[in-house]
């Protein structure tokens, strides 16, 4: 592995700018590896020959998520992929070659999971990056490939997109309205039907992202029209009520917090999110090296209760 630390003034915040960097040189390297992200939440993009194949994140669903929680492969039939040896790590391709997954399919869905992922990432707290040459196959590997340049571009319109928004994806605790009530009793319908069901006054927008098996990005966007039109709140934790605090921070990988004490813990922990502040979206534009995958309009048509094309 090779180690790349961080002076300290990058760890206020410009870490990001070198690492969003550093995955788009990756290309002309042809790397084959893993670039690790150490931070909260952090996570890690795996890639093969400089194409960017999975990226995972506890701070958003990933492809299992997406694929068992919409219900598009039952927990029977990934029970057996996951216990067959032919898989040998390679759920995705294991799941396409048993024809419960189209490799079209899968490939968006990793792009979709690839996208929250970096978001997740780019909106947190980033410490320091590291290559690792030698770690393992990637479970979910996008049979095209994701460009790392395109990827990184997109998820700097979206964490600027979501900086506009009145509420934090990872932090700001959601509750139904009496408006909201009496739409839920009536004719809400699809998304919106779900995240009111959902908003208890213990989710998040992520937590609620994570039990529906959608995109982060997309239940965030919703659930804050949700709250610009009255039909959800935002639950002040203990620790706001106590020092006025408006942080804004990433989870722990846990969907759910059961009780207060566990809020209030995990808020003491967690950073403070500023929108920008990990400097992924200074590098922006980028010139991209290639044209990106783009999936067809009827995939997209046929994908869109996940989340991702918004």
């Amino acid at each position: 592995m090779v180690a790349l630390p961080l002076p300290a003034a990058f760890r206020s915040g410009r870490a990001g700018l070198d690492f969003a960097r550093m995955l788009t040189e990756v290309p002309h390297g042809r790397f084959s590896g893993t670039l690790l992200v150490a931070g909260d939440p952090g996570g890690r993009f795996h890639l093969e020959d400089g194409a960017i194949v999975e990226v995972t994140s506890p701070g958003s669903p990933g492809v299992e998520i997406l694929l068992l929680r919409s219900g598009r492969v039952s927990e029977d039939d990934w029970a057996s992929v996951v216990q067959s040896r032919t898989a040998r790590g390679r759920v995705g391709a294991e799941l396409v070659a048993r024809e419960l997954v189209g490799s079209a399919e899968l490939q968006l869905i990793c792009v979709m999971a690839a996208l929250d992922g970096a978001l997740a990432m780019g909106m947190g707290r980033i410490d320091r990056v590291a290559l690792d040459r030698e770690s393992s196959a990637s479970c979910f590997a996008a049979p095209e490939g994701i460009e790392p340049e395109w990827l990184i571009h997109e998820t700097g319109r979206r964490i600027r997109a979501l900086g506009g928004q009145p509420l934090s994806p990872f932090r700001d605790r959601l509750t139904r309205t009496a408006a909201g009530a009496r739409l839920l009793d009536g004719d809400a319908i699809g998304e919106r039907r779900e995240i009111l069901q959902r908003a208890n006054g213990r989710r998040s927008s992520r937590d609620i992202a994570f039990l529906l098996g959608r995109g982060l990005y997309a239940v965030t966007v919703e659930a804050s029209r949700l709250l610009r039109e009255g039909l959800v709140d935002v639950v002040a934790s203990a620790l706001e009520e106590a020092d006025g605090s408006s942080s804004a921070a990433v989870g722990d990988g846990n969907p759910e917090l059961a009780g207060p004490a566990g809020r209030a813990e995990g808020a003491a922990r967690l950073p403070r999110r500023r929108p920008g502040a990990s400097g992924i979206t200074d590098v922006f534009p980028l010139r991209p090296v290639a044209s990106p995958w783009q999936p067809s309009s009827a995939l997209v048509a046929k994908y869109q209760g996940f989340g991702g094309a918004q």
